[in-house]
């Protein structure tokens, strides 16, 4: 089995929805636990191409959501390209918008979010990845808020210990470090191609509908 698959990378980065005007997608690798590369990406066949250079030097992962265009006026290098780097360059500040969930823990989800499990793609280490029908903005440049929002819908608290906006997953597709000659690349356990319809506004109602509980 091959070591990189081209068509499982497109299908990952149609997922993330990193449309241009949106940001940028971060673009990661690691050697084991340690930060060697990062590159800022604003097109598709960049994104493919630098995956594929890369593909086995190292664990690639993916930024969830998009990273602020802004970073480039720091960091112009990382345009298009990964350059060595061994540490990030992004804080939760710097997300655009939220554009995609991931759940490491499926059991632990609400039913809202159990209602659209069938149709959300699950990654090879049982990660849920819900993608956006639109774009959740981050408003007042408060992502605490927005992160809030997301854990309250999906896990019923609240928290920040689970729901990380700057959150970066292993791309389907790409060299897994730790794979065997019979398994030599991280693959999607479920690939769906669809984009969740209604799940943007009932995320964003979460606190319109807790506040009309608490005024009952």
């Amino acid at each position: 089995m091959k070591r990189f698959h081209e068509r499982d990378v497109r299908r990952f980065y149609d997922l993330l929805q990193h449309k241009s005007d949106l940001g940028l997608t971060q673009l990661n690798v690691l050697d084991g636990e340690n930060l060697i590369g990062v590159g800022l990406f604003d097109n598709e066949d960049d994104f493919v191409s630098e995956c594929s250079r890369y593909n086995t030097l190292g664990l690639l992962q993916a930024g969830v959501n998009p990273r602020s265009s802004h970073l480039l006026d720091n960091y112009g290098g990382l345009l298009n390209r990964i350059r060595t780097l061994f540490s990030d360059v992004v804080s939760k500040e710097d997300i655009a918008c939220v554009t995609g969930v991931v759940i490491p823990e499926p059991g632990q989800i609400t039913e809202a979010a159990l209602a659209y499990q069938n149709d959300v793609s699950v990654l090879g280490d049982g990660a849920l990845f819900f993608p956006m029908d639109r774009e959740i903005a981050i408003e007042n440049g408060r992502p605490n808020r927005t992160a809030k929002q997301i854990a309250e819908w999906f896990l019923g608290e609240a928290t920040l210990s689970q729901i990380d906006l700057t959150s970066m997953v292993p791309i389907p597709g790409t060299s897994d470090p730790e794979g065997t000659w019979f398994h030599p690349r991280l693959q999607f356990r479920k690939y769906r191609p669809y984009i969740l319809d209604g799940i943007s506004e009932a995320i964003v109602n979460t606190d319109e509908t807790d506040d009309a509980d608490r005024r009952g």
